[in-house]
């Protein structure tokens, strides 16, 4: 094996003339892989006499044993799976903590289902039936016009904060828009 170790340096480093590379096949199927066919080409090896070369050589070994090492038998028993330590990818706790939402997520999702709710309930049935600020001695269209309008919020004594239940104003569509985003992140944010 040394032997076989020197020659393959000696290949390698170019030591080799090719009268040797010829004489050797195995030598000679390295030196086509390593230099090329081109390589062979220029110093007068061809390929047939080094492919038959090597096709002889390995022939005169018997079949069973062909390029496989023998492995000593010491006496060892193989491992069986029950002796195996257990697959640690296998073993994962029960993670029960930071399975919910958190906190700040549940008081979005909160506050955007009850902002939601306050403005169907004040379009559609109007905050003039739950607070006083709407009366008949206010304006003449107290009793018609129950809907809160939210810019107008903090002026509820006069008859401009007021319109009719079912009109639909840009402030409750962006009060929507806004309660459904919270409505959204509320939802999607776990730990």
């Amino acid at each position: 094996m040394a032997d076989d170790d020197n020659r393959l340096k000696e290949l390698l480093d170019g030591n080799l003339s090719p009268q040797e590379i010829a004489d050797d096949p195995v030598l000679a199927s390295l030196a086509e892989r390593i230099y090329g066919t081109d390589f062979l080409d220029r110093v007068g090896i061809t390929r047939g006499e080094t492919k038959r070369a090597l096709v002889e050589q390995f022939s005169e070994i018997d079949g069973d044993d062909l390029l496989i090492d023998i492995l000593p038998d010491d006496g060892l028993p193989l491992p069986m799976p029950e002796d195996m330590p257990p697959n640690p990818s296998l073993d994962l706790p029960d993670d029960t903590y930071g399975s919910g939402r958190s906190i700040k997520h549940k008081l979005t999702l909160i506050a955007g289902l009850a902002g939601l709710i306050g403005v169907v309930v004040n379009l559609f049935y109007g905050f003039g039936n739950f607070l006083s600020g709407c009366a008949d001695e206010v304006h003449s269209t107290c009793s018609s016009s129950m809907k809160l309008n939210w810019i107008e919020f903090h002026r509820m004594d006069e008859h401009i904060a007021w319109s009719p239940t079912g009109s639909i104003g840009i402030p409750d569509v962006i009060l929507v828009a806004l309660c459904l985003w919270y409505i959204v992140c509320g939802l999607r944010g776990r730990n």
